[in-house]
């Protein structure tokens, strides 16, 4: 029978670093080509969207969809609700898993290309944007890395000392707020971009040589010519990039033949070390595809671990 797991149950199951481990073993179930993908997509209702994304694990032997209102649709209560559904791949109904982990999992996936990808000394890293996702971003950096100076900045002056205040406190760091999006860019080691523009927030131009980009907002968030330039040019998936939710520029590079899709490696080719490593001095950008195969990574790491300490609830449909 079907295992049901409640969000209070599944929310003190997995912490940071086991978050940012999941995410490494479905890159590299996805770098052996044993991943299914396909795009996310929102179903329009007044005021916002149901949001789907899905996602098969081959190697694991999983398959499963986890869905719940997008941005812009929020019930009374405040929470957004979302539910994984987590099949066996032979058809087989494993269990309903309350998903209180959005902001997690896109946490771990830059902590897991930070792990990769980042110089081994970040001293200086800037972030660029302050909403829901800015904290869990910040935590998985700090898993794999030790900073020495962060700051932030975003458009709003207020939004921006609420968040490095109450991002100092809970990471034990100082976090300072900057006035202009240049301060948080130049002179940086690493620069964390997080916001939902459509437009470039920064200069490339203004990037240190060496700097770590990783970017988890919409691609458009990036300005064109740091994929042109800089030395290494990383995705979380290229069928993903080819078919987002939102337009990608990188489609419209190639079509224009300015870039090959062939010059954009995959993380879990870093991570299985099917590709290199960075180099010292090289100017890397990474941007996370939206897309569900780590959910479901997550949705099964929560079911076997339920299993194992006799957490939740067998129902029958």
């Amino acid at each position: 029978m079907p295992l049901v797991l409640k969000a209070s149950e599944v929310v003190k199951m997995i912490d940071m670093a086991q978050a940012i481990a999941v995410t490494e073993d479905a890159l590299a179930e996805q770098a052996r080509g044993k991943v299914a993908v396909h795009a996310p997509f929102h179903l329009p209702v007044p005021g916002g969207a149901l949001r789907v994304v899905s996602g098969v694990l081959l190697d694991s032997e999983r398959m499963g969809v986890r869905f719940g209102p997008a941005l812009g649709l929020t019930p009374a209560s405040g929470i957004r609700d979302h539910l994984a559904a987590l099949y066996n791949t032979d058809g087989a109904l494993l269990a309903l898993v309350a998903y209180p982990f959005t902001t997690l999992r896109t946490g771990a996936s830059v902590g897991a290309a930070t792990k990769h990808l980042a110089p081994q000394r970040i001293g200086k890293l800037g972030v660029i944007g302050t909403g829901r996702n800015a904290l869990a971003l910040l935590k998985g950096i700090k898993t794999v890395r030790s900073v020495e100076d962060i700051c932030v900045f975003s458009r709003n002056a207020d939004a921006r000392g609420t968040f490095a205040a109450d991002a100092s406190k809970k990471l034990g760091c100082t976090v300072r707020p900057v006035a202009e999006s240049r301060d948080a860019v130049a002179d940086m080691d690493m620069v964390l971009v997080a916001t939902s523009s459509q437009q470039p927030v920064f200069d490339t131009a203004w990037l240190k040589p060496g700097c770590f980009v990783a970017s988890m907002g919409p691609i458009g968030e990036l300005p064109r010519d740091l994929f042109l330039t800089a030395g290494r040019k990383l995705v979380s998936s290229i069928d993903q990039e080819k078919a987002p939710l939102r337009p990608s520029f990188l489609c419209t590079l190639v079509a224009e033949g300015k870039i090959r899709w062939e010059d954009i490696d995959e993380l879990g080719d870093v991570v299985i070390e099917k590709k290199p490593a960075i180099g010292k001095g090289v100017t890397t950008v990474f941007h996370e595809s939206a897309g569900g195969a780590g959910d479901i990574a997550f949705a099964n790491w929560l079911y076997k671990e339920a299993l194992r300490l006799g957490v939740g609830q067998e129902i029958s449909l």
